[in-house]
Parts: structure tokens; sequence; C-alpha cells
């Protein structure tokens, strides 16, 4: 039996646990709290950024293609409003558009001037403060650490973009078969020339080199301004041959690491179109590597049903660039549209 002495002397330690196991409870409280509120802080500063490069190259493209200053800032303000920040969508006013031009500084950087002609560059200002449209952001437990909101802000800058492209053509004997009616050799033709009309409207400054490839590859034309020369090539494609991926894709990047007519500053594109699966000369990895390591960025688009996708994926992935499939021949216009209005654009800032 216990004496009371002892009993005693339990008590008084238990008693004197409880306050050390309460204060440990409120900083364990206190630290999930500051960990969930910056998380979400995080979270919606990583949103706002999308939502400000997302107006930013909407605005430059549709400036670009349209040379409508009203018809720009209205289309970067649509496209803030599509991507959510804090759970909806961004709302800018036309103060927070601005038009300018982009200057290449010493530092081969790029810095944006606002309301210079020609008017080639469009910023955006986003932000969630006490001032902007919607207000700041609140916190889940702000008033617990004493901070009942926070106050986001990002900018963006998107220009359109002088570059030297590399058409990569599949020219292969499937390209002969019928596809909803008509021969994917023709869809081809129509497609590239949907190409060169969103080029010649939305980013006339481009030039352009054509390769095309079945069983081995051919430089058909060396970079150009002269857009007539590529429809006109293309035009003329015979079907014929494997599927040389790996060879193609060499030799359209070494069009624009090693063409008189590449330009220092120009970014560097190519866009490789297949309409099956590389049965000859390997994969297109290792080309695509190369072309990666040259900064050259890879857009790939798969036609038809046989087109691996799985190999072009990677590759556009190496590229850093996008990969877009085509099951019939308007699909095929449309992804060489929505290409080519993407390289109207570079995001500087």
């Amino acid at each position: 039996m216990k004496s009371p002495t002892t009993v005693n002397r339990n008590l008084e330690r238990r008693g004197a646990m409880l306050p050390m196991v309460a204060l440990t409870m409120v900083i364990l409280f206190v630290a999930v709290v500051f960990s969930i509120e910056i998380a979400y802080m995080h979270m919606v500063r990583a949103e706002l950024r999308t939502a400000t490069d997302a107006a930013a190259r909407a605005g430059a493209e549709t400036l670009a293609r349209t040379q409508d200053e009203n018809a720009a800032i209205d289309a970067a303000l649509a496209v803030a409003e599509l991507n959510n920040v804090a759970g909806s969508g961004l709302q800018l006013t036309r103060d927070q558009v601005e038009l300018g031009a982009t200057q290449l500084g010493a530092d081969d950087k790029f810095s944006f001037q606002p309301n210079q002609f020609p008017l080639t560059a469009v910023r955006i200002a986003g932000d969630r403060t006490q001032n902007s449209i919607q207000g700041s952001v609140p916190l889940f437990f702000g008033r617990l650490l004493g901070q009942a909101n926070f106050q986001p802000t990002q900018t963006a800058t998107a220009s359109s973009s002088v570059r030297d492209i590399a058409l990569v053509l599949d020219r292969s004997g499937s390209t002969a078969r019928t596809e909803n009616g008509s021969s994917r050799i023709e869809d081809l033709k129509a497609a590239v020339q949907v190409f060169i009309d969103e080029i010649n409207t939305s980013s006339p400054s481009s030039t352009i080199s054509l390769t095309t490839y079945s069983t081995n590859s051919s430089r058909n034309l060396p970079l150009t301004t002269n857009f007539n020369t590529i429809e006109n090539q293309v035009q003329q494609l015979q079907p014929d041959g494997f599927t040389n991926i790996f060879q193609a894709l060499q030799q359209g990047s070494d069009s624009l690491a090693q063409d008189p007519n590449q330009r220092r500053f120009a970014d560097k594109t190519i866009i490789l179109m297949t309409d099956g699966n590389f049965n000859v000369g390997g994969t297109p990895v290792p080309s695509a590597q190369v072309a990666a390591a040259r900064g050259h960025q890879i857009h790939t688009i798969t036609f038809s049903s046989g087109a691996n996708q799985g190999i072009m994926q990677q590759v556009a992935q190496i590229g850093e660039g996008t990969h877009i499939h085509a099951d019939n021949g308007d699909d095929l216009a449309e992804a060489f549209r929505e290409i080519a209005r993407s390289l109207a654009v570079l995001l500087v800032q």
C-alpha cells in the first residue's frame, strides 16, 4: 500500500505535466495551421503566375494576328478570367494590360518598353490586393496568426517572337492511304497551306525550312522568307518508302543550327509530323536530345490511328514542345494552325 506521501508526489508530477502537454499541443496546432497557410499561399501564387502568363500570351498572340490594340486587351482579359486564382477566375482592369515592345539588352535579356511602336508585346500586371477588383486573398486561419489575408502580385510579358522554323514532314508510303475519303498526303498539303497562311498573318518575320522524309530524308529548302516556295514544294510531294524519323529530325535540327540564313537571336522551332511509326533508322529520341541540347523546341503531330503517339509525345517532351494527335484532315489542319499561333508569341518576363 502506497503511503500518503508517495500518492501526493505522483499527483504533483501529473499536475506539473499537464501544462507542458497543453503547451505542446498548442505549438503543434500552430505549426499545422502555419504549414497549411504557407502551402495555400504558394498555390495561389502559382495560380496567379499561370493566369498572368496565359493572359500575356493571349494578348500578344491576338495583337500579332489582328493588329488591333483593343482586341489584344480583350483577349488578355478574357483568358485571365478563364484561369482560377484562389477559387475564382482572375479579373483584371484594362489598365492592367499594357502594350509596347521588347528590347534586347547588352546582357542578351529582353525588357519591356511600354507604348513603344511598333507594338509587339503585352505586359500583364496581375494582383489580388486590397485595391484589385476581387480584393485580397483571405486566409483560412489568418486571424489566429494575426494576418487575415495576403496580397500576391505577378507580372508577365509576352511578345510576338522572331522564329526560325524547320518543317519536317512525313512523305512515306503510308501517306498515300485514304483517310475518311481523302488521302493523307492531300490532307497534309492542305494542312501546311493553313500553317503558312497563319504564319503569314501572325508571325510574318519568321523563316521556314522544309525537310521531308521517307526511307531517307531530304532538305527540300533552306530557311527562307519566301513562303510560296514552301507551299510549292509541299504540293509536289509524292508518297513512297519507309519512315526514317531519326534522320529527318536530325536534318531538320541541322537546318536551324547550320543554315547560313539562321538568325542569332531567333527562337528555333522544329515541327515534326508523321502518320506512322519509325521502321528504319531507329528511334528518333537521340536526334531529339541533340536538337534539345542545341536549344531547339520540338512540336510533334501524329496523324492516323497507326501513328506512334507514345514516341512522338516523348520527342515533344524532350524538346519542351507540345504533341497533338489528329484523327482526320480537319484535325490535322487545326493542329498546324494551333502550333502556328503559339509560335507567334514568346514569354519574356
